[in-house]
C-alpha cells in the first residue's frame, strides 16, 4: 500500500495500553486521551490485516507496553505475523523480561532513559527506578535483541548536560544512543514544555560530524547516523520539528489503544475508528485504506 503521497507503508505501530508505571511530565501519550486498552484477540485482528496489505514491521508501545498482561502472548502473535517485532519500553521491567521477550519472538527494542542521574531521573519520572534500566538495558543486549536503542529525550537545562555520559554508558552497554529533540504536538502544557525545555539539534549535529569516523544515513526519516571510535558507539539525531524529511520518508501507520488508526504522529484530528470493527470481527481492510487515504506530510515544503 502507498499513501497519495506515493509513501509505501511498511511499518505499524500498535499502542497497546495506556497505563504505565512511571509517570514522566512531559509524556504525549501518543496523542491519546484516555486510558485504552487493547486485548491479544485485537492485536491479532489488526497484524492480520497489516500484513495483507504489504505491512511487516511491527513495534508495539504504550504507555508502558510491558505492563499489558498479555505482552508476551502479544509479542509471540507479532512474530507469527510481521517479519520484524520490537517495542518500545521505559525499561524499568525489561531486565526480568528481556529473555522471555527475545524467546517469544522479539527482534529489538527502544528503551527510554534521558539522564542517569538518579535525583533527575526521579524528577522526570517521578520514580527512582534508573538503576532498574539500566540493568534492563544491559540484560536485553545479554540475551541477543538487537538493535538496543537508548531514547534520549534531550531538555535544555535538565540532561543537556549529560551527553557525553550517555555517549559513554551506550558504549558500555552495547546499545545504540538515539538523541531526540522535543516535540510540540498537544495542546497548551505540551507548548509550554515545548518552550522551555526544547533544544534544537543543529549544533550537536555539528560535533557529532567532527567527532564521527563514519556517517550513514537511514532511509526513515532520513535519520544520520554517526559512528564514533572514542568511545566505540552509534549516535542518532531524531530531528522531528520542522523536518520535511522526516515526513516526506515515513512508512509508518500508527494504531491507539482505544482502537483507533492514527495515520500522523503529529496529529490528531484524522484518527479513524476500527473500535467497532474489532468488537464485531468485521474486516478493517476499508478502514485501513481509509487511514492511508488521510495519510500527509505534517511538515512540507
Amino acid at each position: 500500500m502507498k499513501d497519495t503521497f506515493g509513501r509505501e507503508i511498511t511499518n505499524i505501530r500498535i499502542s497497546i495500553t495506556q497505563e504505565c508505571d512511571l509517570r514522566c511530565f512531559y509524556c504525549h501519550e501518543e496523542g491519546e486521551d484516555g486510558a485504552g486498552q487493547l486485548d491479544i484477540e485485537d492485536v491479532e485482528s489488526i497484524l492480520k490485516q497489516a500484513s495483507e496489505l504489504g505491512m511487516y514491521k511491527v513495534k508495539f508501545s504504550g504507555g508502558e507496553s510491558l505492563v499489558h498482561p498479555q505482552m508476551m502472548d502479544i509479542v509471540e502473535i507479532g512474530s507469527r505475523y510481521m517479519n520484524d517485532v520490537s517495542l518500545t519500553t521505559n525499561g524499568a521491567s525489561l531486565g526480568n523480561m528481556a529473555l522471555d521477550l527475545k524467546e517469544r519472538g522479539l527482534d529489538r527494542v527502544n528503551v527510554s532513559l534521558d539522564t542517569l542521574d538518579p535525583e533527575t531521573y526521579k524528577e522526570i519520572t517521578g520514580k527512582d527506578r534508573v538503576e532498574e534500566v539500566k540493568r534492563g538495558i544491559q540484560r536485553a543486549v545479554e540475551v541477543g535483541l538487537h538493535p538496543v536503542k537508548i531514547n534520549m529525550l534531550l531538555m535544555k537545562g535538565l540532561n543537556d548536560d549529560e551527553i557525553e555520559d550517555m555517549i559513554r554508558f551506550s558504549s558500555e552497554s552495547g546499545a545504540i544512543l538515539q538523541i531526540i529533540e522535543m516535540t510540540a504536538n498537544r495542546e497548551e502544557i505540551s507548548e509550554e514544555y515545548y518552550e522551555r525545555y526544547h533544544l534544537p539539534l543543529e549544533d550537536i549535529a555539528e560535533e557529532l560530524e567532527e567527532r564521527a569516523v563514519e556517517i550513514k544515513q537511514r532511509r526513515m526519516h532520513a535519520r544520520k547516523k554517526y559512528f564514533l571510535e572514542e568511545p566505540e558507539v552509534q549516535v542518532e539525531l531524531v530531528r522531528t520539528m520542522h523536518n520535511t524529511q522526516f515526513c516526506s520518508n515515513c512508512t509508518r501507520l500508527r494504531v491507539t489503544s482505544e482502537g483507533e488508526l492514527k495515520p500522523c504522529l503529529l496529529r490528531t484530528d484524522n484518527h479513524v475508528s476500527i473500535r467497532e470493527e474489532l468488537d464485531k470481527g468485521a474486516d478493517l481492510k476499508e478502514k485501513f485504506i481509509e487511514a492511508i487515504e488521510n495519510r500527509e506530510p505534517y511538515w512540507s515544503e
